[in-house]
């Protein structure tokens, strides 16, 4: 991910100011949503403009990945990954602008070649062409936008009130005292709706936590955690955390970890991206596509 200033650079409080509020910012594309037809590159540059510093435009996956920029928009879908699955339900749903968080070709740039090796690959590629969707990434700029971004859209989703520290991809709860093995419960009850079946906890369960210290999707450096913003404990997702590595780490210095899936943690600030788009554009129907942990997990 490319990034011109580092969180540690940026100040909560001067990280925040940066990025205008909601109002101002609707009025930002108030040109946009008074024509009469919506074009996807208004979309883009609208998200664009939400940019408080942290995206460098020359080097970003935050790009077109497939259609007309400057087509028109009868209906904009946003979703976490743009599966075929639910680009077919984006669709279904009227909509031709494919709003996704994640890669669309399984490669952070969208550019590996070698993909289309295989028959699921190429048939989801002569799908995107035929039907002619455009999708749009928004990744670089979501994952550190305040409030409403990826991070504290996870915050909210777990209930765990206002950072007490942090910034960017990387945010701080006060833990107030509850053990872990009660911070890894309460999370497994507010993430079974999304297919989560279950909390991974590694490390003791009855340590009091101070510092909950949770990160960006696959961003979850347990050891900057620990070092920079001295955390009683980490949330950490499995893309973004290695067990031979942090977990042995984790066992050996009795420090508890709590392990999710990776769209369940980012799940919320795709929904909460969908609703101001909403706001924004209301001259088109805007639609979250939900989507739910990868994985089903069976017990003997």
């Amino acid at each position: 991910m490319s990034s011109k200033k580092s969180p540690a650079q940026v100040s909560r409080r001067a990280f925040c100011a940066s990025v205008p509020a909601l109002g101002a910012t609707l009025s930002l594309s108030a040109s946009a949503s008074q024509k009469k037809e919506l074009r996807n590159t208004d979309v883009y540059e609208y998200l664009k403009s939400l940019d408080g510093g942290w995206v460098d435009w020359e080097k970003t996956v935050d790009t077109f990945k497939s259609g007309d920029p400057e087509g028109i928009v009868k209906g904009i879908a946003v979703g976490w990954m743009s599966y075929t699955e639910s680009l077919r339900r984006a669709e279904k749903l009227g909509c031709n602008l494919f709003v996704t968080h994640e890669p669309t070709y399984y490669d952070h740039w969208d550019n590996d070649e070698s993909f289309f090796r295989f028959k699921s690959a190429r048939e989801k590629k002569q799908y995107i062409e035929e039907s002619g969707v455009t999708i749009l990434r928004c990744h670089d700029m979501w994952d550190q936008y305040p409030k409403i971004g990826i991070p504290e859209a996870w915050g909210k989703l777990l209930e765990l009130g206002e950072p007490i520290d942090g910034a960017g991809w990387y945010y701080v709860y006060d833990g107030a005292g509850a053990t872990a093995a009660n911070i890894a419960t309460g999370m497994a009850a507010r993430l079974a709706p999304f297919g989560q079946p279950g909390v991974q906890l590694i490390g003791p369960p009855d340590i009091p936590v101070k510092r909950l210290v949770l990160g960006c999707g696959a961003i979850t450096p347990m050891f900057e955690f620990i070092e920079k913003y001295r955390a009683d404990m980490a949330i950490c997702t499995d893309d973004g955390f290695t067990y031979w590595r942090e977990g042995a780490f984790a066992v050996d210095a009795g420090f508890p970890v709590a392990i999710v899936n990776h769209p369940v943690a980012e799940e919320n600030g795709a929904r909460l991206l969908a609703e101001h788009l909403a706001q924004v554009f209301p001259q088109v129907p805007v639609h979250h596509v939900p989507q739910r942990c990868m994985y089903r997990l069976y017990t003997a």
